[in-house]
């Protein structure tokens, strides 16, 4: 718009009025509103551009492993083997529409953000107040103001009536702010610009005018959503893992077939015979469940954060939150209960505090036609009504027997309130207040019912007081009276010559539990951070009372924060524990600076001004409760109870859910590569395959995937919480798990090889094919138990913890028995009927090792 650039708050109302070519009494007229509609265009948000289902379907199947499997379907109608083929086919499908599931909803974002603005508010053209669809208003509209609107544009304010907007879901304020039309210097942060009204607040008392200067983009919430689009979706740790797993496997299985090919070729083997026994060990060496393991165990954590209350909107993010370094934490609602409440009180005349608190209020506490308690008001004067109830006052008898007769409300340039009462035959004028200006109109002070002058030393000890007070980060009312005339309608001129009565402090409290959530999150390697657009004061004295901040380091406001370059930013990001009267813009360079220090980052947040930043962090957290819309389609995950303690148990579930991940990919592996080196090494010594593509592809879907799917559902290792997190770079099979994995694969083999060569030896064949098969079969099972844990052995670990892992690996005993004892399945699976002799040679081979790995595991504890 011709406007862009101003800065709105610096002006008066009178030349914003006149750049704006419009009339504070007439407003706009029909003809003008309409030109500017096609000029400025309607006051919403732009639609997204939005991607068809089928294009989202077709991207799903860009990943490294979802090729492989494609292959491995190709592959398995090659060979003629449809079941194969059926499965592969299944797991594609039902991973590609997860992830369109999941990528519709996070196109959401700025859906929500439209729902935060008004269907109507109220306008005034051709000088009269009319009803209008709020995204039909333009830049010079009159807009009026009233108790529990929300505000539909932006607004410069011209005239206000003791006007307070919530203004929480875009800076993070608990309090509502108290607005002022004087102009203001054109630098300071949008959580000071008083004299301005922004889209999606919310008038919570008194009224105003405002005349529109920025609708549609231009708004504030419009710039949000700008970053918003901008910001391009962070690819989640696992993500990254999976995609190097695939590659890893996808070279693996095609070094191994040309080598294979290359052997038998060499040995004088058929070229096409090599051509399929190499199609067959690309069929070993792909483990077909992984993907669908993955998914579901991803979505069975997904269930149980469910039952902590936490919400997952995407999969992936389940293990990110469980890798999490730092938590970039709002304050208002997350760390504090997002309520104020009194913490002290200083008076000689109690009673009398308790009185002026009850009657110059005007909150209400009440029961509703229901029995349930109805509370209005502003959040600081409820606080007193709650703060007299504890001290056993009925107030609302108090408001009956001593009802308001006049009033002189409360304003920023007097900064106090005042209502006249009848109490016991006198006229009072009860005052509260800013202390600082109420303490210069006393010149009495009441002690136990005497009125007594303000002597200096008085004076001096109640300004100590009201220090004190605010070094604690209280918010400090002062509150007096003094006696009234009858018939005099009271002013600002009366209030003079008044009693002092007391001092009251409050604040907006932590929760409870978050003090011990942040301990936890400590111990688990966790870095937790204050990101809040309240004041520094009350914002360190949360930090201190909760531990989250040391004399080392550092508080940080959103002006300082404006004077740092990216570098500066960068050097000092780890010192800096809380950052104050920061706006959006800033939330993301914080977010940034961190994973420039491969940081992976959470942030919570509940308003409009957390989205770009949620949607940047690498797992975004939203509060469910008093979270706005914008914020939770802009996460990752959300809390259901707005609790920073479901966090620190979320994170507990991603740990787990990556630890069992990684214990069924490390099984899975040692399975496959195990395989591939029993096919590779008989070709090797001249005795070809001993296992057929049937018997490789039952044990990879029956002997492999349901044990391995059961070690998904493991319960929790004793020490999930008392670790570091992991580098954000550290793979699901680093170095250290590779070398399990080949350590398992060595014994795999040498129990298969072995047993099948002395079977061929004593028995022939046939008898020596089934005595290889059931010798894997049942090693692998028995390993399925030994890898619930990398370091305790399988002894030190009740079964009870994981019934899932018992029912599928006696089912899968069944499977073997059934495989090799019944006479239409020996036809099928190439096996023949077994002898208590060779059983007992099956059972012997296939603990071996497992037995080896026990005994590493002895080692390893001895080493550390």
């Amino acid at each position: 718009m011709a406007e862009k650039g101003i800065n709105w708050h610096e002006l008066s109302p009178e030349e914003v009025i006149k750049i704006l070519n419009s009339n504070e009494k007439k407003g706009l007229s029909e003809e003008e509103v309409k030109q500017r509609l096609e000029k400025y265009g309607r006051n919403t948000l732009p639609q997204p551009r939005k991607k068809t289902i089928f294009t989202m379907f077709l991207e799903q199947f860009k990943d490294f492993l979802v090729l492989i499997l494609v292959g491995a379907a190709l592959v398995s109608l090659l060979l003629g083997e449809i079941t194969d083929s059926l499965v592969i086919i299944a797991i594609l499908i039902l991973n590609a529409v997860l992830g369109v599931v999941q990528e519709w909803r996070a196109s959401q974002a700025l859906e929500a953000l439209k729902k935060m603005t008004v269907p109507e508010c109220e306008v005034i053209r051709e000088g009269k107040p009319l009803k209008v669809n709020s995204e039909e208003i333009v830049p010079g509209d009159i807009v009026i103001l009233r108790e529990g609107d929300f505000v539909p544009a932006d607004l410069r304010l011209i005239e206000i009536h003791a006007l307070k907007i919530d203004e929480s879901s875009l800076t993070g304020e608990s309090v509502p702010v108290e607005k002022d039309i004087s102009p203001l210097p054109p630098d300071i942060p949008i959580t000071d610009r008083l004299n301005m009204a922004y889209s999606g607040t919310l008038v919570t008392y008194g009224r105003g005018k405002g005349i529109v200067v920025a609708t549609g983009m231009d708004r504030e919430i419009g710039k949000i959503a700008s970053l918003i689009q901008e910001e391009e979706e962070t690819v989640t740790p696992l993500q990254k893992r999976l995609a190097g797993l695939g590659k890893l496997l996808g070279f693996l299985t095609l070094g191994i077939c040309a080598l294979v090919f290359l052997v038998g070729f060499w040995r004088g083997e058929t070229p096409l015979g090599m051509f399929m026994t190499a199609v067959s060990l690309a069929v070993a060496a792909i483990p077909e469940g992984l993907p669908a393991i993955v998914t579901v165990v991803l979505a069975l954590g997904v269930y149980r954060m469910s039952q902590h209350r936490a919400i997952i909107r995407r999969l992936p993010a389940v293990e990110t939150l469980g890798s999490t370094t730092y938590i970039c934490t709002d304050k208002t609602g997350t760390l504090t209960e997002n309520r104020m409440v009194v913490r002290e009180a200083w008076t000689e005349a109690p009673e009398k505090l308790y009185q002026i608190a009850v009657l110059c209020n005007d909150a209400i506490v009440e029961e509703g036609e229901e029995g349930e308690e109805v509370r209005l008001g502003d959040p600081t004067e409820l606080a007193l009504l709650d703060y007299v109830w504890e001290q056993n006052v009925d107030f609302n008898s108090w408001r009956k027997l001593y009802p308001r007769q006049e009033e002189v409300p409360f304003d920023s340039k007097r900064k106090m309130m005042s209502t006249l009462h009848n109490i016991e035959g006198e006229m009072a004028l009860l005052v509260k207040g800013a202390p600082d200006i109420v303490i210069t109109r006393c010149s009495f002070y009441e002690k136990e019912g005497e009125i007594i002058p303000l002597s200096p030393e008085k004076e001096q000890e109640i300004k100590k007081m009201m220090e004190e007070m605010a070094e604690k980060a209280l918010r400090v009312l002062a509150f007096a009276w003094r006696k009234m005339e009858e018939g005099i309608v009271p002013s600002p001129e009366e209030e003079k010559d008044l009693i002092f009565v007391g001092l009251i402090g409050m604040i907006d409290p932590p929760r409870p539990e978050a003090k011990l959530a942040l301990e936890e999150a400590r111990q688990a390697g966790i870095t937790t951070v204050m990101v809040t657009g309240d004041n520094p004061l009350t914002a360190r004295a949360i930090a201190e009372e909760l531990g989250m901040f040391s004399p080392q380091d550092l508080v940080v406001t959103g002006q300082e924060l404006a004077n740092y370059s990216p570098e500066e930013l960068k050097a000092n990001i780890k010192k800096i524990k809380v950052f104050a009267r920061v706006w959006p813009e800033q939330k993301l360079k914080i977010v940034e600076a961190l994973q420039a220090h491969e940081e992976v980052v959470a942030m919570t947040g509940d308003g409009v001004n957390d989205a770009p930043a949620l949607k940047k962090a690498d797992i975004g957290v939203a509060m469910g409760i008093s979270g706005t819309e914008v914020a939770k389609e802009s996460a990752d995950m959300i809390l259901t109870d707005d609790n920073f303690a479901t966090i620190v148990q979320a994170i507990k579930e991603g740990r787990v859910i990556f630890d069992n991940i990684r214990k069924f990919v490390v099984y899975l592996l040692s399975c496959n590569l195990g395989e591939i080196f029993t096919i590779f090494i008989p070709i090797l010594v001249g005795w070809h395959s001993h296992l057929v593509p049937v018997q490789i592809l039952l044990i990879n879907l029956v002997t492999d995937g349901l044990p391995a799917l059961a070690l998904g559902m493991d319960s929790p290792e004793p020490d999930v919480m008392m670790r570091k997190p992991r580098h954000p770079r550290e793979g699901i099979v680093n170095p250290h798990y590779m070398g399990i994995v080949l350590f398992n694969a060595f014994f795999i083999t040498l129990a298969v090889v072995a047993s099948f060569g002395i079977g061929l030896a004593l028995w022939g064949r046939e008898i020596s094919r089934t005595i290889a098969f059931a010798t894997l079969g049942f090693d692998e099972l028995w390993r399925a138990y030994s890898f619930r844990s990398e370091k305790r052995n399988f002894w030190q670990i009740d079964p009870r913890g994981n019934l899932y892992l018992v029912g599928a690996c006696l089912l899968s005993f069944l499977v073997i028995i059934l495989v090799v004892l019944l006479p239409p399945l020996q036809g099928v699976f190439q096996t023949a009927t077994l002898s208590l002799n060779q059983w007992i040679l099956v059972v012997l081979f296939s603990i071996l090792p497992v037995s080896a790995y026990e005994v590493r595991k002895l080692f390893h504890k001895k080493e550390e």
